[in-house]
Order: C-alpha cells, then sequence, then structure tokens
C-alpha cells in the first residue's frame, strides 16, 4: 500500500521498487539500491540472463566500442580485461559476476516481460502487467536501453527469400556461412564488426551501402598478463587510464557540441584511414562521408577498409528494388545471388520504454504525452509520471562517452529523488511541468549549434528535424546536473488518502 514512507525491519527505507531490464542500467539501479539500504527491490528481464544488449547481440565480431576501463562500473573495476576493448562474451560475463558479487541477482525476474505499468492515484503505486501476472511497487525505474527493437529495412519482398534472413541482434549460430554467398544490408556500427569476422569463412560478401560514416582508427590491443597483474596490483593505474579516456572523448565531445574545430584533426584521420587501406579510387570515394564528421555515429575499427578490399568482398551502393527468393534485385533490373541474407540496420529509435506502455496519473499515456517526439527532464523524469525515472531516456546518447557512466549518474539521481521522499515523509515526486519545459528549451536551444544538426540524415534526428537522442552538452555536466535534486525541480505530495483529507 501507498503511504508515509517508515523504516523497515533493518532500519532501512521501506520504499518498494520496480525496475525494467536487467541490462548495465538495471544491475547499476539493483546494486545501487541495495546499498542505499532499499531492500525490496524487484527487476524484471525479458531474457532468459541478465545482460541486456550484450545477451542479445552475439553476432560474429561483437565488441564494445569504448575502452574497457570506462566500460565497466566505477563501483566494480575489473584489472582482468582481456583486451582494450572487450569482446561481447567478456562483457556478459562481467556483468554476470557484478550482479553475483552485489548480491542482486535474487532480485532479478527472468524470462518475464513487463508489457505494461499503469500508475494507481488512489493508493500512490505503480502496477506492473507482467508475463508472469501482476506486481506492484511504489517507485517504477525503466532500464530498458535506447536501441532494443531491431528494425528491419523496408525492402518488398522480404519476405520472399528462400535462404535463411536474420538481423545481427537475433544471429543465427545455427546457420553455417561457410562456402555461402552472403548478402549483407547496411554498413553501420554491427556491420563493421561482424563483415571482417565472417569474411574469410564465405565464398562471396556482398556489403549494401546507403550512405558511408565516418570511421577512426581503433587501435585495438591484448593485454598482456603482465599488464593486467600491474592493474590488479596497483589499481590506481587502471583510474589514471579510466580518467584519461574519459578526457578523450570529452574533448571529442566538445567538438560536437560547440567547438567544431575540434573535429577538423578527427576528420584528417578518418580520411588518412580511408587512404592508406584503399588503393581503388573508386572504392576510397564510395567509402569517403560527404557530411560533418560525427553528424551520424562516429564509428571505430582497424578491419573494415581493409576487408572491404579482399577478393570475395564487393562493396554495393546501387539501390535495391526488391528481395527476390535466391538473390536481391537492383533497380537497374540486375540480380545478385545471395544464400543468406544478414540485415545490419540497428533498431528502432525513439521507443524508450518499448514495447511496454506506460499510463501515468489521471490515465494519460507516455506515448500520448510525448506525441510522437520523447522528451524527460534531464532525461529521466515526465511530467504527470510520479515516481518514475527513466536510465538512458530522451536525450542522454552522444557522440562519445560511456553509456555506463551516464546510467551510474541516472542511479544517483534517482536515489537522491527517494531521499527527498524520505527526508519529507512524502507519498510521491513528480518533475514539475515549469521544470521540465524550461530544462527541453535550453536543450533545444543547445542541440540546434552540434554537429547533429548539419544536415545529415541519421537516426538521431527524425524527419521533422526533432532530437530526442543527443545530449548537447559535456558528459561531465550530466553529472553535475543530476547529482543533486535542483530546488522546485520536483513536487512532492502526501499520500493520496491524507491529500484527500486536506482537500
Amino acid at each position: 500500500m501507498g503511504g508515509a514512507p517508515h523504516a523497515n525491519g533493518r532500519g532501512g527505507p521501506s520504499r518498494s521498487v520496480a525496475v525494467v531490464g536487467a541490462g548495465f542500467g538495471g544491475i547499476a539501479a539493483a546494486v545501487k539500491l541495495r546499498r542505499a539500504g532499499y531492500r525490496d527491490v524487484t527487476v524484471f528481464e525479458r531474457g532468459e540472463r541478465v545482460g541486456g544488449t550484450w545477451n542479445h547481440n552475439t553476432y560474429p565480431g561483437a565488441a564494445c566500442d569504448v575502452p574497457s576501463h570506462l566500460y565497466e562500473f566505477s563501483f566494480a573495476p575489473n584489472p582482468r580485461w582481456s583486451r582494450r576493448y572487450a569482446p561481447q562474451a567478456e562483457i556478459q560475463q562481467y556483468v554476470e559476476d557484478v550482479a553475483r558479487r552485489e548480491g542482486v541477482l535474487d532480485r532479478i525476474r527472468t524470462n518475464v516481460e513487463v508489457e505494461g505499468a499503469r500508475w494507481d492515484d488512489e493508493r500512490d503505486r505503480w502496477v506492473l502487467d507482467t508475463s508472469a501476472g501482476s506486481h506492484e511497487a511504489d517507485v517504477l525505474i525503466t532500464a530498458c536501453g535506447q536501441l532494443s527493437v531491431p528494425k528491419l529495412p523496408a525492402i518488398p519482398g522480404l519476405d520472399s527469400f528462400a535462404g535463411p534472413a536474420f538481423h545481427t541482434a537475433q544471429w543465427r549460430h545455427d546457420v553455417s556461412l561457410e562456402g555461402k554467398r552472403v548478402a549483407v544490408i547496411g554498413t553501420g556500427c554491427s556491420a563493421i564488426q561482424a563483415v571482417p569476422a565472417i569474411q574469410p569463412l564465405v565464398e562471396h560478401l556482398d556489403v549494401y551501402q546507403r550512405s558511408p560514416g565516418w570511421t577512426i582508427p581503433k587501435m585495438d590491443f591484448a593485454y598482456s598478463q603482465r599488464a593486467r597483474r600491474l592493474f590488479e596490483r596497483f589499481p590506481a593505474l587502471q583510474r589514471l587510464d579510466r580518467m584519461a579516456i574519459f578526457a578523450f572523448m570529452e574533448l571529442g565531445a566538445l567538438g560536437m557540441t560547440s567547438q567544431s574545430w575540434l573535429l577538423a584533426p578527427f576528420r584528417a584521420l578518418g580520411r588518412r584511414q580511408i587512404e592508406g587501406a584503399i588503393a581503388d579510387p573508386r572504392l576510397r570515394a564510395a567509402v569517403t562521408p560527404t557530411d560533418e564528421i560525427g553528424c551520424k555515429r562516429l564509428m571505430l575499427t582497424d578491419e573494415w577498409y581493409p576487408t572491404l578490399t579482399r577478393p570475395n568482398v564487393e562493396l554495393v551502393t546501387d539501390p535495391i528494388a526488391e528481395i527476390a527468393p535466391t538473390c536481391v534485385r537492383m533497380q537497374d533490373g540486375s540480380e545478385r545471388p545471395a544464400d543468406v541474407l544478414v540485415f545490419a540496420t540497428g533498431f528502432k529509435t525513439h521507443g524508450f520504454v518499448a514495447p511496454m506502455e506506460v499510463v501515468g496519473a489521471g490515465g494519460r499515456t507516455l506515448a500520448e504525452e510525448w506525441a510522437g517526439v520523447p522528451y524527460a527532464y534531464l532525461g529521466m523524469s515526465v511530467p504527470e509520471f510520479p515516481n518514475m525515472f527513466l536510465l538512458y531516456g530522451p536525450n542522454t546518447n552522444g557522440g562519445t562517452g560511456s553509456a555506463i557512466y551516464v546510467l551510474e549518474a541516472g542511479v544517483d539521481h534517482v536515489i537522491a529523488a527517494l531521499g527527498e521522499l524520505e527526508r519529507q515523509h512524502a507519498a510521491r515526486i513528480e518533475v514539475t511541468r515549469r521544470a521540465s519545459e524550461d530544462f527541453d528549451r535550453e536543450l533545444r536551444a543547445a542541440l540546434a549549434h552540434t554537429v547533429w544538426h548539419t544536415g545529415c540524415t541519421s537516426w538521431y534526428v527524425d524527419e521533422n528535424g526533432n532530437d530526442p537522442n543527443q545530449w548537447p552538452w559535456l558528459w561531465s555536466a550530466f553529472r553535475r546536473r543530476t547529482a543533486r535534486i535542483q530546488p522546485g525541480a520536483y513536487a512532492l505530495s502526501p499520500p493520496a488518502r491524507i491529500a484527500h483529507v486536506l482537500d
């Protein structure tokens, strides 16, 4: 039941919390809430295990594009990473190990999907509809991730293809690619990892590109046993490396948000990488972007361009007309045979809580509140949705930086907000409409001067020019702004039954 908070039997806060998603965000929430004394925490995960995107994306070559020492929880440094950029399986193992060591595995309900969440005004509680039945909690935290629902291209005839066809996020490990003619549609972040990994196996590989993206060298390498022992024995070395990585990424963020002149060295590095790997002038021209660097997601790779020069690989830039049972048919009428189709076409964007329906105070849905353009105060709170916080919500993405840094800062903000509930013996906390609108105006004004609004076509910006994805300032500014509850930003209310009496 909702009501004024009270201490539990062990002296901690008794507020119950439901967390949707057990990726890095959900695990961070569970761990930090536990450390803050919250014992009634339930995490729902629709997958069969924790890990989120690192559990689902198991395509060949899958790895992080943020250096390992920054792509980890600050409270759980791992001195034993095998590489500068950790591979998928190792990251997945790390998430599971942290959940186990921190004692939160028993709070996670796997194979349970949250289909909807509704705020009960009378009882000041969230009621969740899950695949395993109903669940109630005082506080709702969504940690669904920004990119979790695979997107297929709108190409006629997709269903007619006779061979295996799958998205990189749903990789068919039961399908052998050896000796096959494989068509990969897309040249984004998953393609630049998967294509080099499968190239040695296949007979022929067609890579279909709509438009090229900028890359810079990844400069990945394996950590020696000696280096790992040093990180383990002297933790300050790993912290120093983490700080150096963060400083470099903040420099990139500064270039993308307000100091565009800083992008010139990155642009030169990207051109040099192309010229150093590709001698064919026609191929070189095809992979050289014409938009500003950073306008679309900047990709890190050491293998992409050399792979495109291999004898069994062809980059196809002509437009596709349709998919036929045994080939990809081009608009000029030519046909390119294919045994297997792989879609490296990204994810449905701007969902943030998809596919869950969220209903706030007064019966208004989150989809209605957003009206097609998601927004949230600090990317986390929406008016008329009390006691609800979004982790990695609208406008908390960026051209550089670590999602885990953002998630940790977000969880700290949630705990600070819950602390206000406890101190003021309130039942609900809700961002004010004024604070939300003031922040949104500030955000849109800042976004207008960023690299993401220089005219390229990307998933960041919709067809109407709205950008519900990017954070237009430094990430250190995000941590600073989320570290405390700004006076007047949130309204706190007594339990509904008391409020009725006062009215």
